[in-house]
């Protein structure tokens, strides 16, 4: 684990680093499309309407978790989805579970009651991680993606904020 990691809100300059970042970690296994991003502006505007995070190494983005609202429905308002993703060389570093800790501890001031996600049935590593960070299975969807010459199951994690 590295002690010296920091995590803040995204900054306009971090955008070529987290683009590089995306291009680098999804594979069939974590994802039912590989995203990939050929400029800069594409992904900041992908990004849209995510709140998103960093975590910070000497003045390095080595990761990112980004949350939104699942639907536009006022009955969402109180439940974050999240992305999170981990530059590879840094994997297992304690970025990722920074990251998860910043967003538990903000997400009461922002209302939100609950942090879910999905995970695909394919990415043990994903799953292992987070459960150790206190999310729990709450559902799965059997069978729900056909790729490779198979299917693959996702499952739906969250973790409850205590009131």
């Amino acid at each position: 684990m590295i002690t010296d990691i920091s995590v803040r809100s995204v900054q306009d300059t971090d955008y070529p680093e987290l683009m590089a970042i995306e291009n680098q970690i999804w594979t069939t296994e974590n994802s039912p499309i590989v995203h990939h991003y050929d400029n800069v502006a594409d992904y900041q505007e992908r990004m849209g309407e995510k709140q998103v995070f960093v975590a910070v190494l000497n003045g390095q983005v080595i990761g990112f978790i980004d949350v939104h609202h699942p639907t536009p429905l006022p009955s969402h308002r109180q439940q974050w989805m999240l992305g999170i993703g981990v530059h590879p060389d840094f994997q297992s570093s304690g970025a990722g579970g920074l990251l998860l800790q910043h967003l538990k501890s903000i997400a009461p001031n922002h209302g939100i009651h609950k942090i879910s996600l999905r995970v695909m049935g394919t990415n043990t590593a994903a799953i292992a991680f987070y459960k150790k960070n206190g999310f729990i299975q709450e559902g799965l969807l059997k069978d729900e993606f056909y790729m490779n010459g198979s299917y693959c199951d996702d499952y739906l994690f969250a973790y409850i904020l205590n009131d």
